[in-house]
C-alpha cells in the first residue's frame, strides 16, 4: 500500500500534471490538453531552426530544451516531435520533488535519439534533478559490433551508451519511463549519482559488442549508495553481455536496490561468452537489495545463467520473493532474510532448500503454461505479458480487463520485434484475447544477424492502447510511487479454466 506521506505526493505531482496529460491515444493530441498556471507544455523537433521559440509551430531544438531555458520551470512538460534527433545530448533540467519536468515522446509519433557514430560518446547523458525522460527511443545506426581490442573501452567502437547519468554530483529524482533502448553501447549506466530515481516500464535489448576477452555491454549497469534506486517492470533481452547487472569493485556501492516485475531473457546470447540475466553483487557487499515478482528465461542451449544473487562480496538482508526463474539459480555468500514465493527450475546451488520451504524447486522441465500480466503504472492501457509455454502450444487466452476498457482500440506487440507489426489488434469487447506464441518474427540488430526466436517455449508481449472510447479521458497518473498491485494468472489449457491470484 502507498503510505501517506507518499500518497500526499503522489496527489500533488498529479495535480500538477493533470494540466498537461493528454488524452491517450495515437489520436491525442497534447495541445489540447487543459492548460493552467502551473504548468506549460513546450515542443521540440529534429527540423526546429535555431530561432524556435518552443511552441507547437515554431519548437526548440533538442540541445536547446534539455538546457532549460528560463521558460521552462518545474512541472512543464517538453514534447519531442516525431523523427530522427542525430548526435549526443545533454539533459541539464532540474524540477522538483513535487514538479518534476516531463521530457516526452510526443503522441502517436516516434522520437528517436540516434547516437550514430558518437566516438564513444554517450548519446544522452543526464545531469539535473527531478526529470522524466518518456517514451522515446535511443539508439545507435553505426554497425561496428565487433572489436579486436579487449576491455571495456575500445578504441574500434564508435557506438555509445544509450544513457549515462553524469558521475560529477547528485542527480536525484530521475526517471526513465516506457523508453526503447537498443544497439547502444550499453543500455543504461544508472550509476549511484542517481539518488531515489527508476528506471520503468522500458524496452531494453541489443546493446553491446564483441571483442576477443569476452561480450561487453550490458542492458543496465547499476550501483547505489544514497536512498532507494528502483528498477520495476522493464523487458530486457539478448544483448552481448548481462541484462541487469549489478556489480562494482570494493570501493563502489550496491545497496538499496529494488528490482521487481522486470522480465529478463536470453542475455549475452549475441555472444560466445554469454551472459546473466540478472546479477546481484560486486566487490562490496550489497546491502538490502529487493529482488521481487521478476520473470527470467533463456534457451536450454543459450550461454550463460540466469540468477546470480551475492556474487564475490556477497549481500546482506535480501528480500527474495514471488520471482519465476526458469534454467539456473547459484546464490553466493548470501542468505536471504525473506525468500518465498519463488519458483525454482534447472540447477539451484549456494543455499539450502529446506531452509527455504515457502518456495517450489525443481529440477525437471515444467509443464502447462504460464502467463504474468504487469499493467503499467503510468499509462493505462499499457501493460506487459510474459507467458512461459512450456507444453509448447500454438496460442494461449490471456484476460486483459483489467487493462483495457471496453471500446479501447489495443495492439498487441511482439517484444522481440517491437518496430514490427502488431501480433493481434482490435476494438476490445471483453473477455480473454487470443496470443499466438508460435511463427512471431524476431528484430535483428544493427550489424548482426537476429539471434533464435525464444517462442513457441517463452514470449513477451507489450500492450499499448491506441485510442479510448471512454467518455472521460484518461489521463496518465504521475506520481512518485509504483503501485503495488501485479496480476499472474495461469493461462487456461484445453479443458482448464483459467485463474488468477492476486
Amino acid at each position: 500500500m502507498v503510505k501517506s506521506a507518499s500518497l500526499a505526493a503522489a496527489v500533488a505531482v498529479s495535480t500538477i500534471f493533470c494540466s498537461v496529460a493528454a488524452p491517450s491515444g495515437a489520436n491525442a493530441r497534447p495541445e489540447d490538453s487543459p492548460r493552467s498556471s502551473v504548468a506549460h507544455q513546450f515542443f521540440v523537433s529534429p527540423s526546429a531552426s535555431p530561432s524556435g521559440v518552443g511552441s507547437l509551430k515554431n519548437p526548440w531544438q533538442l540541445q536547446t530544451a534539455l538546457n532549460q531555458p528560463p521558460e521552462v520551470k518545474p512541472g512543464d512538460t517538453i514534447w519531442l516531435r516525431g523523427g530522427t534527433y542525430s548526435g549526443t545530448f545533454t539533459g541539464r533540467l532540474v524540477g522538483t520533488s513535487a514538479a518534476p519536468i516531463a521530457v516526452r515522446q510526443f503522441m502517436g509519433e516516434r522520437a528517436t535519439l540516434d547516437g550514430g557514430n558518437s566516438s564513444g560518446s554517450a548519446i544522452l547523458v543526464v545531469q539535473g534533478s527531478y526529470t522524466w525522460y518518456w517514451g522515446f527511443e535511443v539508439t545507435s545506426s553505426d554497425t561496428a559490433r565487433v572489436t579486436s581490442d579487449t576491455g571495456p573501452s575500445p578504441t574500434s567502437i564508435p557506438r555509445g551508451e544509450g544513457i549515462l547519468i553524469d558521475q560529477s554530483s547528485p542527480h536525484p529524482g530521475l526517471k526513465f519511463i516506457n523508453m526503447i533502448i537498443h544497439d547502444t553501447r550499453q543500455g543504461i549506466s544508472f550509476w549511484k549519482e542517481a539518488q531515489d530515481s527508476e528506471i520503468y516500464g522500458c524496452l531494453i535489448y541489443y546493446n553491446g559488442w564483441e571483442a576477443p576477452d569476452r561480450g561487453h555491454g550490458h542492458g543496465i549497469y547499476v550501483q547505489n549508495q544514497t536512498g532507494t534506486k528502483k528498477i520495476t517492470d522493464n523487458i530486457l533481452f539478448s544483448g552481448f553481455s548481462h541484462g541487469i547487472h549489478t556489480y562494482g569493485s570494493g570501493a563502489a556501492f550496491l545497496d538499496n536496490i529494488d528490482m521487481e516485475g522486470n522480465t529478463t531473457f536470453n542475455a549475452g546470447n549475441l555472444s560466445a561468452s554469454g551472459g546473466r540475466n540478472l546479477l546481484f553483487g560486486g566487490g562490496s557487499v550489497a546491502h538490502n537489495p529487493i529482488v521481487s515478482s521478476n520473470y527470467l528465461y533463456r534457451l536450454a542451449s543459450g550461454p550463460g545463467s540466469d540468477f546470480d544473487l551475492g556474487y564475490s562480496g556477497g549481500c546482506d538482508n535480501a528480500t527474495v520473493t514471488d520471482n519465476y526463474v526458469s534454467t539456473s539459480t547459484e546464490f553466493a555468500n548470501c542468505s536471504p532474510g525473506t525468500m518465498t514465493g519463488n519458483t525454482f527450475h534447472g540447477p539451484f546451488s549456494g543455499f539450502n532448500t529446506v531452509q527455504y520451504p515457502g518456495n517450489t524447486y525443481s529440477a525437471s522441465r515444467p509443464t502447462g503454461a504460464k502467463v504474468f500480466i504487469r499493467p503499467n503504472a503510468y499509462e493505462p492501457g499499457r501493460a506487459h505479458i510474459t507467458v512461459y509455454n512450456w507444453n509448447l502450444e500454438g496460442s494461449v487466452d490471456v484476460d486483459l480487463s483489467a487493462v483495457l476498457g471496453n471500446g479501447d482500440r489495443y495492439e498487441v506487440r511482439n517484444a522481440q520485434d517491437f518496430f514490427g507489426s502488431p501480433v493481434l489488434s482490435g476494438t476490445y469487447a471483453g473477455g480473454p484475447l487470443t496470443l499466438p506464441l508460435t511463427g512471431l518474427s524476431v528484430g535483428s540488430p544493427v550489424g548482426r544477424p537476429a539471434p533464435l526466436a525464444s517462442g513457441p517455449e517463452f514470449n513477451v508481449f507489450v500492450v499499448v492502447t491506441t485510442a479510448s472510447s471512454r467518455a472521460t479521458p484518461r489521463t496518465v497518473p504521475p506520481r512518485n510511487v509504483t503501485p503495488t498491485r501485479k496480476l499472474e494468472r495461469r493461462a487456461g489449457l484445453p479443458g482448464e479454466a483459467a485463474t488468477s491470484a492476486p
